[in-house]
Formats: C-alpha cells, structure tokens, sequence
C-alpha cells in the first residue's frame, strides 16, 4: 500500500499530466462534439484545467438528483448569473434530459425573480445606509 506522500506526489503529477488533459478534453469533444470556450482556454494548462474538468464531473453526475433537475438547477444558476452561453448549454443538456420547454420557462421566471430579488435587497440595503447616514450628519 502506498504512503500519503506517495498518494499526494500521483495526485500532483495528474494535475499536471497532459496525456489526463487530452484524455479529458477528447472524452467531452465526442460527448459534445467541440470543447466550449471556458474549456478550451482552460486546457492550456493541464494542472488548472484536469482539476476543474474532474471537479466537474462529480458535480454533474448528481448522487441523489435526477440528471433532469440537474440541468434544470443549472439553468436556474445560469439564468440568474446571465451566463449566456452557459444558459444555452444547460437548456439543450435539460431537454436532451427530458425537460419539456414549459418547464424551462418556469424555471427561467423562478430564477429571475430570485435574482431580482437580490439585486433589490442589495440595493435597498445600501440605499439605507446611505439614508441613515446622510439623516445623522450634521445640517449646516
């Protein structure tokens, strides 16, 4: 049985292993048919891009989510961040999954309300503090 160091060392050189960088990248090409733009500039550098890649896909095969309501979570997120390009892969990986349009389109107005939501509070939420502020100084 290896040691921690030795586990930590074989870690390390797959961060960094470019043979795992186009394995990686060939696996999502035939999947998807073409590397998106964020994982093509990331595939420059192995030891950044095999950790995302990795990272990835643990979080996109779901232990206990259906993949539909994973990618209907992923649409929400890309929504309310306005990711363009990740709302149209998301949409096309939900209804790929079975997600009708009407439940894209409730999950869109879901989200953006969240997201407006947000935006508000952060905005009431300084506006207020500028108001106590200015009603505590001094009038000359």
């Amino acid at each position: 049985m290896r040691n921690k160091k030795d586990i930590l060392k074989l870690a390390e050189s797959l961060m960094e292993d470019s043979r795992l960088t186009a394995a990686l990248a060939s696996a999502i090409e035939r999947k998807n048919g073409r590397l998106g733009f964020l994982l093509a500039a990331l595939k420059e550098r192995p030891r950044t891009f095999n950790p995302y890649l990795l990272k990835g896909r643990s979080v996109y095969n779901p232990s206990v989510l259906d993949k539909k309501t994973a990618e209907l979570v992923a649409v929400a997120a890309a929504s309310a961040l306005r990711c363009e390009h990740c709302l149209e892969a998301h949409m096309d990986r939900a209804t790929q999954e079975g997600a009708s349009l009407d439940e894209i389109m409730d999950v869109l107005l879901i989200s953006g309300a969240i997201s407006e939501s947000s935006t508000l509070s952060v905005a009431f939420r300084k506006f207020k503090q500028k108001e106590l502020k200015t009603k505590k100084q001094p009038k000359e």
